[in-house]
């Protein structure tokens, strides 16, 4: 007994010995962040040579401002789930995980879609690997569709079908002159915005010359069209951040905003949900969005671990699981032949429409100026709507704005 106690011993303080700490940040909260932290603790389980420090650092905006504040002090943790990561490391030079990339012949890069890997560089390097992306969809209510005289089988395919259905569900309840059921509403805007520019044919950024191009003709276009949703009453003047409350109470008809929406809200609104791609203009397109998974180099041997947690993270069957309880996009092919994952298609089919629409997906280079951007558009929109600027003079004000900006 005391021979065994003492192997017992060895064993434990050898393991001891050779086990490294490695913090790393997360802003998933809720059930997703549940999720992910389960995941890291099977994760210990089986490699139990690296203890996970999971630190919860807030919303996307809250983790890059820690992220921006570690750089300074030069504080970073290990590595983490970063929102715009490209930004806190190939802009840094940071090119760490990359190397892994390329000299571990496990790794399959060419299992991801190509359009994830495009979403994790930097000047088209790769400085990141894609994680919890998500791409913007169309939620329905079937219900109110039914009530308009729509069929509930037949959603949107075209932004002109989607002004004429929003303007039939849009109603005025208890004649006050303001609509108490509308047909449409958008959560963020940025998001959807640019959406509609890949769908005009329109780029948002020269990747070369880092110049707006959103205040050309097609962007103008887009803006334009934005102007008719609020004037045709289809949508409501500055209430985008009321969209989500709308549609769960039943006083919306179209949802545009995220796919992880689809698992939130899948099985727990008391009417029946569609969901479908979003409605195109002259094609189809969506900007994928979300975070990365980032390295920060500290010493080889905690390296060697964030990549281990890494790699294991985005294995299929980790990822299916992932993605299966979060309602985030697998960004790896083989996903979707995992088993558990297939079967879930099967029997939740709104969740499909998400991972088909991928093959439509389009990202841009990160650039330092992006929430620069998106501020801008959000603004900018906003005095659209209100009849504050013509699109003309947003769309060409917005993008002055960010080219001085970017000069600066």
């Amino acid at each position: 007994m005391k021979r065994f106690l003492l192997v017992a011993l060895v064993v434990f303080l050898t393991i001891t010995a050779l086990s490294v700490e490695i913090v790393f940040w997360y802003p998933l909260s809720g059930s997703k962040g549940q999720v992910f932290k389960e995941l890291v603790a099977r994760f210990e389980k089986v490699y139990p040579d690296v203890k996970v420090k999971l630190v919860y650092t807030g919303k996307y905006s809250d983790t890059a401002q820690k992220v921006v504040s570690a750089l300074a002090t030069k504080s970073l943790p290990n590595g983490g789930i970063i929102p715009a990561g490209p930004i806190f490391t190939g802009a840094y030079g940071n090119y760490k995980i990359l190397e892994y990339i390329e000299s571990d012949s496990e790794f399959n890069m060419s299992d991801f879609y190509e359009v994830g890997w495009d979403y994790a560089k930097y000047k088209g390097k790769i400085c990141a690997i894609p994680y919890n992306i998500s791409t913007p969809v169309l939620i329905y209510n079937k219900e109110l569709m039914a009530e308009a005289g729509l069929d509930p089988s037949k959603p949107p395919e075209t932004w002109a079908e989607l002004l004429e259905y929003a303007k039939k569900i849009t109603k005025d309840l208890n004649d006050d002159g303001e609509p108490d059921v509308w047909g449409l509403n958008i959560k963020d805007t940025p998001w959807i915005f640019k959406a509609m520019l890949f769908q005009n044919d329109c780029g948002i950024i020269d990747s070369n010359t880092l110049t707006p191009l959103f205040d050309g003709p097609k962007g103008v276009e887009a803006a334009t069209f934005w102007k008719k949703l609020v004037d045709e009453k289809a949508m409501p003047v500055g209430m985008h951040n009321l969209a989500d409350k709308q549609f769960m109470s039943g006083t919306l008809g179209f949802y545009m905003g995220s796919s992880s929406r689809i698992g939130k809200w899948s099985g727990k609104l008391p009417f029946e949900v569609g969901v479908a791609f979003l409605p195109k203009m002259v094609k189809r397109a969506i900007p994928i969005g979300g975070a990365v998974l980032v390295l920060f180099p500290h010493s080889k041997a905690e390296d060697d671990a964030v990549w281990k947690l890494i790699k294991w993270l985005v294995s299929p069957e980790n990822l299916g699981e992932f993605c299966i309880m979060t309602g985030y996009i697998p960004i790896r092919k083989s996903v979707l032949e995992v088993p558990k994952v297939r079967k879930f298609m099967e029997e939740n089919p709104n969740y499909r429409v998400a991972f088909e629409q991928m093959k439509y997906g389009r990202a841009y280079w990160h650039f330092e100026q992006m929430g620069t951007m998106d501020a801008l558009l959000y603004e900018y929109l906003d005095k659209i709507e209100r009849g504050v600027l013509t699109p003309e003079e947003a769309m060409k004000e917005a993008a002055e704005k960010l080219r001085k900006e970017i000069e600066s």
